[in-house]
């Protein structure tokens, strides 16, 4: 997709928004599905497409905006998506989600050198993107020739698009934040020992390396899950320095974790010049 203004339309077959939906760009044939594990029988008993030939990714978490290479991502293709999503069922474990991409149409499906060709493609870009973490081998090119390739690179930016719009920007690197070290973009909390230093982007907000966290919690605290996880991961060490920058998914997510309290980030983060982010930005969810 480009810059252009496009509209994507989203159906939800069971009416209820937290059942498996599906989403399209009017003007194209491809059509992403979105399954929640839990809703996949459901979804293969009453959706003809997940027959057909397709490309699907499995994560281990739901969206939005994952960075650090810290969630998972599983891509494959299979002539009977279905069948292929049964197997890992029961097989593999470590999936919530599952995103599928097939034509709507019966009559004009993706070959198997157009689903393996694009198994490939996606598994490059999600390397090159460096935003999600793959735990597979690398998937075989098939051959195509130039003007099907062509083809199909138009078919991927609808692909990346349709998975940015359900939570998962796969191929798409965290946002360059410049010089951290440049003190006029930087944003601060200094609270009951937390002294943290980070910079604001479209994907989120990114605690800078060497930032302390929060020495105690408050009641209202519910992310300690999270906390442990970055220790477990090498990005915060155990008396609560961070060891390397770590990208929050959102402004409150981050002021929440660094200051051990339920907070919102908007109005917690301030600049040098105690402005907050909010009336930096100009945004206040």
């Amino acid at each position: 997709m480009n810059n252009n203004p496009f509209t994507i339309q989203t159906y939800f077959p069971t009416g209820d928004t937290r059942s498996y939906r599906i989403s399209q760009v009017p003007t194209r044939t491809i059509q992403s599905i979105y399954i929640p594990r839990e809703e996949l029988e459901k979804a293969i008993k009453e959706r003809d497409e997940l027959q057909y030939n397709g490309l699907y990714f499995l994560f281990d978490e739901e969206g939005y905006l994952q960075s650090n290479e810290e969630t998972t991502v599983y891509i494959g293709e299979s002539e009977n998506v279905a069948s292929r999503l049964k197997n890992h069922a029961v097989r593999k474990e470590n999936w919530e989600i599952a995103v599928v991409f097939t034509t709507n149409s019966a009559t004009n499906q993706l070959t198997k050198a157009d689903i393996k060709y694009l198994e490939n493609h996606s598994y490059q870009k999600v390397l090159e993107a460096k935003r999600y973490a793959l735990k597979q081998n690398v998937p075989t090119k098939s051959f195509v020739n130039e003007s099907r390739e062509a083809d199909l690179m138009d078919l991927f930016k609808t692909i990346s698009t349709l998975l940015s719009f359900v939570g998962f920007p796969i191929f798409s690197p965290v946002a360059a934040l410049g010089d951290d070290s440049a003190q006029d973009d930087c944003f601060y909390i200094r609270y009951r020992g937390a002294d943290v230093r980070a910079m604001y982007s479209k994907d989120g907000m990114n605690v800078l390396k060497d930032s302390k966290i929060a020495e105690e919690a408050t009641n209202s605290f519910t992310r300690q899950k999270l906390i442990d996880k970055l220790i477990q991961d090498g990005f915060l060490n155990e008396i609560g320095i961070f060891i390397r920058d770590y990208n929050f998914s959102s402004p409150s997510t981050a002021s929440s974790v660094v200051m051990k309290t339920a907070n919102n980030g908007w109005i917690t983060w301030k600049n040098k010049d105690g402005k907050t982010l909010d009336e930096i930005v100009g945004r206040n969810n």
